[in-house]
């Protein structure tokens, strides 16, 4: 075998963003749009390819990488961690040079291919190392679990997220459906009652997620008492987790306005995020709210069943990109290789979501 494909879903957080950082669960869900990875062995070294982006380099190099970023991280410097987010291919290298390790692979050749709104806050980051780690275990003949499958991921969320960083997006991706997570107990697979009838409104502000991050953090050192606001998150995701077990939209709508109320009190909304929201609600969601870190991305709405076309058209019309995705997605998987020429349509870069300038 001399290449494998493999993909992974995009993922919304429902409810607990910021909180689940701060020992309080949160809820989140992969949903049906897809980051398609292929990986091929190559005589020595590595490289990456990602739209126009590419890079090279030997197994020492990406060994020195990782040694660097680990004293970092030792250390706990978060702003100098905030400054490698912005290295363009710093997050997938790192999580490479782990791999590597495992695998015993002399080389390989990773190159992605996405069809999920980049730098949104649906784990581009995430998908783009699930899928390419899983492509590197089966060329090397490895099995590997979805908890260690997210665990290595997540060494490049630290990385993109500015050192603030739960293993929720690696968790949901390469796990897929709905997942109740907490730092300490990890994701807890969840069932759906009935189908959730979610619309994705991307803002289109690409967000930075280590900026958003940073930005809360500093909040909270200014404002300690503030701590109760996460503790009041993780209230509503008990109520939510509840309004989900029993199939009850309207309650389950309430309790994401709600939690909206709260990500303002942050300060990570944005006048384009909203004004999706209120697109959304004008059109009968029965709720809306920032889905991730926030300052940019991706807004969810919960409509109505049969009505989540009317909700995606308010959303276009309002400026935003609408996503109508089945939610409860499978999780990273291998693709059949020739399903790798059917993606050659899609133009986005899975890993910009590390660095780089807003755009309206």
């Amino acid at each position: 075998m001399d290449a494998v494909v493999a993909s992974s879903p995009g993922k919304v957080i429902l409810f607990g963003e910021h909180g689940v950082n701060r020992q309080q669960p949160a809820l989140s869900i992969a949903v049906d749009l897809r980051l398609y990875c292929r990986v091929e062995v190559c005589g020595e070294g590595y490289e990456l390819h990602s739209m126009e982006r590419h890079e090279a380099g030997s197994l020492a190099a990406l060994a020195a990488f990782k040694a660097r970023v680990d004293v970092v991280r030792n250390v706990g410097d978060l702003d100098e961690i905030r400054t490698l987010a912005h290295d363009f291919f710093a997050a997938p290298r790192y999580v490479l040079a782990y791999v590597l390790e495992r695998s015993h692979l002399p080389g390989v050749v990773v190159t992605w291919r996405s069809d999920l709104p980049i730098g949104s806050g649906m784990g581009s980051g995430a998908a783009a190392s699930t899928a390419m780690i899983l492509g590197i275990m089966r060329l090397a003949g490895r099995p590997i679990l979805p908890e260690d499958l997210a665990w290595l991921a997540w060494q490049g969320d630290v990385i993109a997220h500015g050192g603030v960083a739960s293993s929720l997006d690696s968790s949901t991706c390469a796990h897929g459906g709905l997942l109740r997570f907490t730092v300490a107990d990890g994701p807890q697979p969840l069932s759906l009652r009935s189908p959730l009838p979610l619309v994705i409104g991307d803002s289109r502000v690409q967000k930075s997620t280590a900026e958003a991050n940073t930005r809360v953090r500093r909040w909270l050192d200014a404002h300690p008492a503030h701590t109760q606001l996460f503790r009041d998150m993780g209230y509503l995701v008990g109520l939510a987790q509840e309004a989900l077990a029993c199939g009850n939209l309207t309650a389950l709508g309430h309790l994401m306005n709600l939690h909206q109320l709260m990500q303002e009190k942050l300060g990570t909304g944005w006048p384009q995020g909203e004004r999706l929201i209120e697109a959304a609600i004008g059109a009968g969601a029965l709720g809306a709210k920032i889905s991730g870190s926030g300052l940019g991305g991706i807004i969810i709405a919960l409509a109505p069943p049969g009505q989540e076309q009317n909700i995606a058209a308010a959303i276009d019309h309002a400026g935003g990109r609408s996503y109508v995705a089945p939610a409860g997605a499978e999780g990273t998987r291998v693709e059949p290789e020739d399903l790798w020429e059917a993606q050659k349509s899609f133009d986005m870069s899975p890993l910009s979501h590390s660095g780089g300038e807003k755009r309206t």
